[in-house]
This record gives C-alpha cells, structure tokens and sequence, in this order.
C-alpha cells in the first residue's frame, strides 16, 4: 500500500512537470507572447546600460556638485570628448559610428556625460578610448578594422573592456596604442603600412605588443612615434610624406631610430612635430598648409628646426597648435573653418598668436579645443555635427566659452 502511494505521488509529479514544460513550449511558440527582436534588443541595451551605470556610479540626470573644472580634452575627427575634476568623462559632437559611447546614434551638440572615473581619454577618427582610474582600458566606436581591440569588427556603442594594467593610450585614424604599466606597447588596427609597428599586412583585431621601455605614443592618420624612457624617438607605419622623420619616403613595418632628447610627440595626418627636452620645437612630413609652421611649403623627411620655448603640442589633420612656455598658444596651417582660433580664415605658414593663459590643447580635424589656467574650457572652428558644444551647428572663427568651471551643467 505504502509502495502504491508513492508510486502515485510520482506520477502526479511527473505529470505536473509535463504540463508546466508544454505550457512553457506552446507559450514561446506563441506569437503573442514571443518577444520580437527588437523587444530583444532593447532588453539587451538595456541591461548593458544597467551594467555600465552601475560599473561607473553614473547619475540618472544631472551633475550639480562638484566644481566644473576640465582637466582633460581630445579631439577627435568632428567629435569632442572631455574629462572634469570629478573623473566623470563628457562627449558632443558627431556619433553615427557610436563614438560617443552613449549607447544610441544621438549627435549631441552640448557636453553629455559618458561614463565616471576616467583618468585618461582618447579620440580617433570614429572610436575612442578610455583608461578609469583602476588602469582598465575601454573602447568603442567605429571598428571595421580592429581599432577597439576586442578582437572584432563590430561597431561598438558602448564601452568595451579591452585589457588591464594601462597607463596611456592614443588613437590613430583605424589604429590604437596602449602603453601598460612595464612600459609596454601595444599596438592593434589597419597594418596595411606598417601603422601598428608590426610585421605583416593583416588587420590585428587584439592587443599586439611592439616594443617595449616606452613612455610615451602618438598615433597619426596612417603613422606612429614613441619616445623611450631614455628620450628616444622611435617611428613606423606610412611614410609618403616623410612623417617618420628617418630621411626616406619608404614604409616602415617596424619601429625605426628617429633622434634623441625627446620629450614629446604628436602626429598629425601626415606629418610630425616633436619637441626636445630643452623645449626646442621640430618637424617633418607635409607641409602644404604651412601645418609645420616653418614658413615653407616644401616636405620634410627629416627633423627641421621650428623654434624654442615650446611647452606643448597638438597636431590635426593639417593645423596645429603649440603651448609656449609663458601659456601662450599660437596656431598654423588650414584655417578654412576657423581652427586656428584667428578672426580671418586663411592658412598660415607660420605661427600666429591666439590667446593666453592655456595650459591644454587638443586638435581635431577642423576644430580646437583647449583649457584655460582655471579650467575652462573653450572651442573653435568647424561645428557641422556640433563637435565645439555650443549648442549650434555654426562654425566659430575665435574661441568660445563652452564650460566655465564651477557651473553646474545639466545634461539633456
């Protein structure tokens, strides 16, 4: 008897099971309560949001506390992104490709806010990159050729964990580098030229290491350049203009000796300005636009002298700007939009005066962005997709304040 009820007992088990899993079958082979794919999809956004708001404490609308100091700027192609006092990091501008990590195809033309503790920010042609304050390195954006690093070629929306341990990263047009915290290099992207420094002509959609003993990276449109911890400069990638600065017009596919006492570097498009441990200025590669500032319009394959007393530098697609020592910046090259931050739009050839008291700047391909002595920040020159912030879509031949420290700005 007691076996026979046990035996019931089982049976009815088994058949309760069976209902619930022929309900559970019948139900998602219903179409009424089958999620579509875009229900999917946005789930899935959604949870990914949730993720990162929670990975970086990120607010649900405003930013009101703290003072509004930028510390941090880069310019990308027609996009900005930028770095407060608090480690949270803000975007504008063009997003098609997702470079604004926000999730969505939305062009803000205000700062909006990406993600928070950031402590080192990047910006390519269309993705990005970003180091948080516990040395992770994540990208996102356009990656047909591998330029994120997680070892695809899909367009990334959101920020991506890529690898760990890093201290400094910089993007190129399809490429990026990273320099961990042994010194380093990684390399990934378009190799077609040699623009990762590596042997071969395949795309590298992972962290490939390059060389190592290196403080410091620059990566241009097709083109890169590293300093050693001893000073040393060292260049790879194309070469038709004589960016890498090593006598010749030939492509590297590894890193080649370029000069010594070397204390920074920036790449533009296809040229190079470098500046030496005495605060002397150098350049090579192109020269049609007056971009090296030397006055001449002829190509340089080897380092030219420019001037001294150079702070810093930040090269563009065929524009640059320079700190002095005394915080002076001056400009040079293509100024049909207004980049060089001076009232009339022709190049020059030769550095002109800007402004005073800035201790940031970061180039674009058309536009320029910079911070002052008490971290303002301010932008000019092309606007099309609303890359200066201003809330307009209207070019800007002279600086423009866009965040003065201590506001509270809102997002939208």
């Amino acid at each position: 008897m007691k076996n026979s009820v046990l035996v019931l007992c089982a049976l009815l088990c088994f058949a309760l099971l069976s209902l619930i899993a022929c309900d559970s079958f019948f139900d998602s082979q219903n179409p009424e309560t089958t999620p579509s794919p875009n229900e999917i999809e946005d789930d899935l956004r959604t949870e990914k949001q949730d993720n990162l708001n929670r990975l970086h404490d990120q607010p649900d609308s405003t930013i009101t506390e703290s003072p509004y100091i930028v510390t941090t700027i880069a310019a990308g192609y027609d996009f900005t992104l930028a770095i407060k006092a608090d480690s949270s990091l803000w975007g504008w501008g063009n997003n098609i490709s997702g470079e604004l990590g926000l999730g969505t195809w939305e062009a803000p033309t205000v700062p909006r806010r990406i993600m928070g503790n950031v402590a080192h920010v990047a910006a390519g042609y269309g993705h990005s990159m970003a180091i948080t304050t516990d040395g992770v390195l994540w990208g996102w954006g356009w990656n047909i050729s591998g330029q994120v690093g997680d070892g695809t070629a899909y367009t990334r929306f959101y920020p991506v964990r890529v690898m760990e341990n890093v201290v400094f990263v910089a993007t190129g047009q399809y490429t990026t580098f990273a320099i961990t915290d042994c010194g380093a290099l990684w390399g990934w992207g378009f190799n077609n030229n040699g623009e990762v420094g590596v042997e071969g002509y395949e795309e590298l959609h992972f962290p490939t290491f390059v060389m190592d003993n290196i403080v410091y990276v620059s990566a241009g449109g097709n083109h890169g350049l590293a300093i050693t911890a001893e000073g040393e400069l060292w260049g790879w990638g194309w070469n038709g203009a004589g960016q890498l600065g090593d006598g010749t017009f030939y492509d590297r596919f590894s890193p080649v000796y370029i000069m010594s006492n070397v204390a920074q570097v920036s790449t533009g498009f296809d040229y190079t300005l470098v500046i030496t441990t005495t605060g002397e200025l150098w350049g090579f590669g192109n020269n049609n636009f007056g971009e090296l500032g030397g006055g001449a319009v002829d190509y340089h394959s080897v380092p030219f002298f420019l001037r001294d007393g150079v702070a810093y530098v930040s090269a563009g697609f065929a524009h640059t700007m320079i700190i002095t020592e005394g915080g002076e910046l001056l400009a040079t090259g293509q100024n049909e939009s207004g980049q060089l931050g001076v009232p009339q739009r022709w190049p020059r050839r030769q550095f002109v005066h800007v402004m005073y008291d800035i201790v940031a700047v970061s180039v674009g391909q058309g536009h320029t962005v910079a911070i002052t002595i008490d971290g303002a920040l301010l932008a000019w020159g092309d606007n099309h997709a609303g890359q200066i912030g201003d809330g307009s879509l209207e070019n800007r031949n002279t600086p423009t304040v866009i965040i003065q420290p201590g506001e509270a700005y809102h997002t939208i």
